[in-house]
C-alpha cells in the first residue's frame, strides 16, 4: 500500500502557497501529472515527515491591527471627556496648621511671651467643580471628602456662599475677642440688629418659606439681636415645635435696594439626622448678624490670611487668654485647636474635621481639640502619638489643656462679666 501522508493533503486543499494559483485563474488539471514538482515527490520516502507550513494568522493580525487603531483615539477621547466634563460636587481636603500666637497681637493691657502654639485648622474646598477624574481621586481617598453642590451651597451662588464665609470669619474673631476677654472679667457690651439668612438648606423645615437674604427679628415674639439666638431659640424648644419668624424680606429678591415688608413665617422643627446638628432640632438655615458691633475694652486685633468660615473661633479665643495670661496654656508641645466660639463661651460644631485631623497631625501636634461630638469623625484616620478631644466650651478647652501638659487654667474674674443681650 503506498504511503499517504493525510497532513500534507490536508493543507493541500485548505491553504495553498502564495505562488499557487487560485481557482479563479488556474488551468484545469486532471491528476497529478498536470504538477510535476508533486508527482515527482509522491508518494513521499517512508519514514520522512512531509514539512507543514505554520498556519498563517493574517486574520488575526488584522483584527488586533484594527482594535488597535479604534483603541488609540477611543483612549484620547475619554481622557479629553474626562478632563473638560465637570461634575456638580464640591471636595473638602486637608488644609494646613496655622500658628495662632504670631497672628493675634493686643494693645490696651498687659501681655506675656507665649513658649508654644495653639494651630488653627484648616480646610481645602474646591473653588470649582471638579472634573470626572479629580472627582473619581476624591472619591476613592480616604483623606478625601466629596459633598453635593446644591446641599453644599444651600441655595446660595458660589459668590454669595464665599460672602458669607468671609463674613462668618469677621464675626468668629469678634466673638473670640468677646468671650476672652469676658472670661477675664471685662464687660464687653454687644448690639446687632437681626440675622440674616445667608443659606437655607435642601429638603429642610425651611426650604420654600425662608429665603436668602431675609431678616429675622423675632422668633415667637421674642427680639432676635445676633445670628446664634437664632439656634439657641431653635434648640431650646423639641423637634415638631413651630416656630413663628418675623422677617423683613425684599419685594424683589435679587435687588438690593428694593422695598421691603415684614412678614410672618410659619416653620416647624425637625430633627437632623445627619451633619453637624445630627440628633437635635433644626430648621434647616444658616443665619449672620447684621451690623454686628461690639464695644472692646482691649484693643485686639486678629489676622489669619486668606482663610474664611467661622471654625477658627475657639483657637483665637483660647490665644488670647495665652497672651493675656502667664504662663503657656499649651504647655511645651504644640495643641491643634478647631470649633466655633460664641460671645459667652459656648463652643459649636464645625465641618472637615477628618481633614482637619490630617493637617493636625502632619503639624506634629500632641493633641487636638474639636467641639464635642466630632471625636469620630476626627478619629477616622490614625495619628500615632495625636489624642483627641472633644469640648463643649471655652472653659472645658482650658480644663483639657490643663490636664493634657498644658499650663494652669487662668483665673476667672470675682464676678462674672455681663451677659450677652
Amino acid at each position: 500500500m503506498l504511503g499517504f501522508n493525510f497532513r500534507a493533503m490536508l493543507w493541500i486543499f485548505m491553504e495553498p502557497p502564495s505562488d499557487t494559483p487560485t481557482e479563479s485563474d488556474a488551468a484545469p488539471s486532471a491528476g497529478l501529472g498536470s504538477h510535476p514538482e508533486i508527482a515527482a515527490s509522491w508518494p513521499p520516502p517512508p519514514n520522512q515527515e512531509h514539512p507543514i507550513a505554520p498556519k498563517p494568522r493574517r486574520r488575526a493580525g488584522r483584527v488586533l491591527a484594527i482594535c488597535g487603531f479604534l483603541l488609540i483615539p477611543l483612549t484620547l477621547v475619554v481622557l479629553f471627556l474626562g478632563t473638560v466634563i465637570r461634575l456638580p460636587y464640591v471636595i473638602f481636603s486637608p488644609g494646613g496648621a496655622t500658628p495662632v500666637a504670631p497672628i493675634v497681637e493686643i494693645k490696651g493691657a498687659r501681655t506675656f511671651p507665649t513658649r508654644s502654639d495653639l494651630l488653627f485648622l484648616t480646610v481645602s474646598v474646591s473653588n470649582q467643580r471638579p472634573n470626572v477624574w479629580r472627582y473619581l481621586q476624591a472619591s476613592l481617598s480616604s483623606e478625601d471628602t466629596v459633598v453635593d453642590e446644591v446641599k453644599y451651597l444651600g441655595g446660595s451662588t458660589p459668590k454669595q456662599d464665599l460672602a458669607f464665609n468671609e463674613m462668618l470669619m469677621t464675626e468668629s474673631q469678634e466673638d473670640a475677642k468677646a468671650a476672652a476677654l469676658r472670661y477675664l472679667g471685662y464687660e464687653v457690651p454687644v448690639t446687632g440688629s437681626g440675622a440674616v439668612v445667608v443659606a437655607v438648606t435642601p429638603s429642610s423645615p425651611s426650604e420654600g418659606k425662608l429665603r436668602v437674604g431675609d431678616l429675622i427679628t423675632a422668633i415667637n415674639s421674642e427680639q432676635i439681636q445676633r445670628a446664634e439666638e437664632v439656634g439657641e431659640a431653635i434648640q431650646a424648644r423639641p423637634a415638631g415645635t413651630e416656630f413663628v419668624f418675623q422677617v423683613t424680606r425684599r419685594i424683589r429678591q435679587r435687588s438690593a435696594t428694593s422695598p421691603t415688608r415684614e412678614i410672618a413665617i410659619k416653620v416647624e422643627s425637625r430633627l437632623a439626622e445627619s451633619g453637624e446638628l445630627k440628633g437635635k432640632p433644626f430648621i434647616g438655615i444658616a443665619p449672620a448678624t447684621k451690623d454686628l458691633k461690639y464695644e472692646f475694652p482691649v484693643d485686639i486685633s486678629i489676622d489669619p490670611g486668606p482663610v474664611s468660615g467661622p471654625s477658627a473661633g475657639l483657637s483665637f479665643a483660647l490665644a488670647i487668654l495665652d497672651k493675656m495670661t502667664p504662663g503657656s496654656l499649651p504647655g511645651r508641645r504644640d495643641v491643634a485647636v478647631t470649633g466655633t466660639i460664641s460671645a459667652d463661651g459656648v463652643v459649636g460644631a464645625v465641618g472637615g474635621v477628618r481633614q482637619k485631623s490630617v493637617a493636625a497631625c502632619s503639624a506634629g501636634a500632641h493633641l487636638m481639640i474639636v467641639p464635642v461630638g466630632e471625636e469620630k469623625d476626627a478619629s477616622g484616620l490614625k495619628c500615632d502619638g495625636m489624642r483627641i478631644l472633644g469640648v463643649e466650651s471655652l472653659e472645658d478647652a482650658l480644663i483639657v489643656l490643663s490636664h493634657n501638659g498644658g499650663g494652669r487654667i487662668p483665673p476667672r474674674a470675682i464676678s462674672d462679666p455681663a451677659p450677652a443681650l
